[in-house]
């Protein structure tokens, strides 16, 4: 069977490791399961009711393309609320999760050719997304020791014509989270630029130890060429609801209002109706959510310790620690080939290092309870004995 060669992207790393773990545990085998990101919590019963009071009142049918009027408001407020932005009803598009948003964001902007720049280490979807639509994905590396942050002199040394830049703020997989004053002048170098930012806040909820979080939507001046991307998934523990939104210019929000006519026809309307309850609960559940995931983060972090004997640089934000190889005692850095061997041999999953453009690394996901995170590290330290 011969298919397109438009589609020279490779299969999610962390989807395709998880559906092992997966396909493992359904045949009752006892897996180890540290791949999966998402926020393993059982719905807050606010979100629940919502789904069955719509399902109750027949609200079952298709709804609106760019998403449910009730859902669009409360998630601007929302947005307004929280983080101080400027989004209003017509600048909202609720998605089929935040990942169909920059699917459509990018099929919109991208011509063959076009550039967009990704800081490593990034999502897996993004360069391979990128390539869907005839687009050159420009990496530009980080480093641990500057806490996996890009820096304005490395910006500077771009030659080449940007035309996105893809920012993940807080970041997956570092957990890394810009300052207003570093947000500043990254969307000041843009607009200079004349590039167009996708902010990627899906974890903007889960950002640790107190600290503050700063949407690239809260800049008035730069609101003309930056888009949000938010998420029910991590805030509200809500990943298999699939409800995203895009926060943009009114005629972006057209345009892909459009698009999603032609494709996934808009979201789930249960899906919909269960995420306004979510934002209309949103001050009791996000903390509740936040609070469980960062004793899970330290949880790993010390169990980590007492079996390895590192401690590990703790994560400001997101759900998952990003681990050196060289930390778990290896003599080589092909985080594929030990991510391989791990859950063939050992049942353990984790996602290499290289799908995330940092070879040397594995990433962890601290999304689990504390039993289960606390048995995977032993199954791995048993493992490496071995």
């Amino acid at each position: 069977m011969q298919f397109s060669s438009s589609i020279p992207i490779e299969p999610s790393a962390t989807l395709t490791i998880n559906s092992k773990a997966l396909e493992k545990k359904a045949r009752g085998e006892r897996v180890y399961n540290l791949s999966a990101g998402e926020p393993m919590l059982a719905p807050h019963p606010a979100i629940v009711e919502g789904a069955l009071q719509a399902m109750h009142a027949g609200k079952t049918l298709y709804p609106p393309v760019a998403g449910i009027p009730e859902l669009r408001q409360a998630a601007a407020q929302w947005m307004r609320t929280t983080y101080g932005t400027w989004f209003e009803q017509k600048n909202t598009l609720v998605t089929c999760g935040g990942k169909f948003g920059i699917f459509a964001l990018l099929e919109a902007y991208l011509q063959p050719g076009d550039e967009t720049l990704i800081i490593a280490p990034y999502w897996v979807s993004y360069p391979q997304l990128v390539k869907l639509f005839g687009g050159v994905p420009r990496i530009i590396q980080t480093e641990e020791k500057s806490g996996w942050k890009i820096s304005m002199s490395e910006l500077k040394k771009i030659e080449t014509k940007i035309k996105i830049l893809i920012l993940n703020n807080a970041a997956n997989p570092t957990g890394a989270v810009y300052t207003r004053e570093e947000l500043k002048n990254i969307l000041g170098w843009a607009k200079e630029k004349n590039i167009i930012v996708i902010s990627d806040e899906v974890y903007s909820g889960l950002v640790y130890d107190g600290a503050e979080y700063v949407s690239c939507g809260s800049f008035p001046e730069h609101q003309d060429h930056v888009i949000v991307i938010q998420s029910c998934s991590k805030h509200f523990a809500m990943t298999g609801w699939r409800v995203g939104f895009v926060f943009a210019p009114e005629e972006v929000i057209k345009v892909l209002t459009m698009l999603q006519s032609q494709s996934t026809t808009g979201t789930s309307s249960i899906s919909q109706w269960a995420a306004l309850a979510a934002l209309e609960h949103a001050t009791e559940i996000i903390p509740t959510v936040r609070q469980a995931m960062e004793q899970r983060r330290d949880i790993f972090i010390k169990t980590f310790a007492q079996l390895f004997g590192i401690t590990l640089s703790v994560p400001a934000s997101a759900l998952y620690i990003f681990i050196a190889m060289r930390h778990l005692q290896l003599t080589h850095s092909d985080s594929v080939q030990f991510c391989r061997e791990l859950i063939e041999k050992a049942n353990i999953a984790l996602v290499p290092g290289a799908a995330f453009g940092a070879e040397g690394y594995v990433r962890a996901s601290f999304g689990a309870d504390a039993n289960e995170l606390c048995e995977s590290l032993q199954a791995v330290a048993v493992y490496l004995q071995k």
